[in-house]
């Protein structure tokens, strides 16, 4: 029986084998691959890449943009030419110098016929002429608004009521900056 035994070993021990070394491979079709032990071994050559040759940008030519010139804007002449600031000659009776120096009027008092026009220069900034007596009848108010005004401002008024005018710069009349006017007829 030992016999048996040694023999049952050997068979099963070579299905074993057998088996594990069927189950290491397929051949494709479902059978099992063996594989059969050479003593000499051929080396396998695995073919070097070929190098690919990388195309080179070929610089190319720019077309220069073409310039458009920009139309230019003709001046288009207007029928009423545009006015401007400069103060109209006034044909005064009277001229009045406004802080020719100190807080004083230049003259400070004169007398002008009926219809005579008295202009008012300022030769400082900061004055007014505003009127603190008129005759009954005059409608005169002095310069216009409350404000006051810069170094050449004009101010001119054509005086149509005889009588006694005296006026003042409000923001001056404290330091006495004041004048007065007759109108004869």
């Amino acid at each position: 029986m030992k016999r048996n035994r040694r023999q049952f070993l050997g068979v099963f021990a070579t299905t074993v084998i057998g088996t594990v070394a069927g189950c290491s491979g397929d051949g494709g079709d479902g059978t099992a691959a063996t594989e059969t032990a050479t003593d000499t071994a051929t080396p396998t050559q695995t073919a070097a890449p070929t190098p690919t040759e990388t195309a080179t940008p070929t610089p190319t030519e720019t077309a220069t943009p073409t310039e458009t010139p920009t139309p230019t804007a003709t001046p288009t002449p207007t029928a009423t030419p545009t006015p401007t600031a400069t103060p109209t000659p006034v044909d005064a009776d009277q001229e009045v110098a406004v802080a020719p120096g100190d807080f004083v009027f230049d003259p400070e008092t004169f007398e002008i016929p009926v219809g005579s026009t008295v202009l008012w220069v300022w030769e400082a900034g900061g004055h007014n002429v505003k009127p603190t007596a008129t005759p009954e009848g005059s409608d005169w108010s002095g310069t216009p608004g409350d404000g006051t005004y810069s170094s050449g401002y004009q101010y001119a008024y054509t005086f149509e009521v005889p009588g006694e005018y005296e006026y003042h710069c409000v923001p001056h009349q404290s330091l006495d900056m004041v004048g007065s006017f007759t109108v004869t007829e």
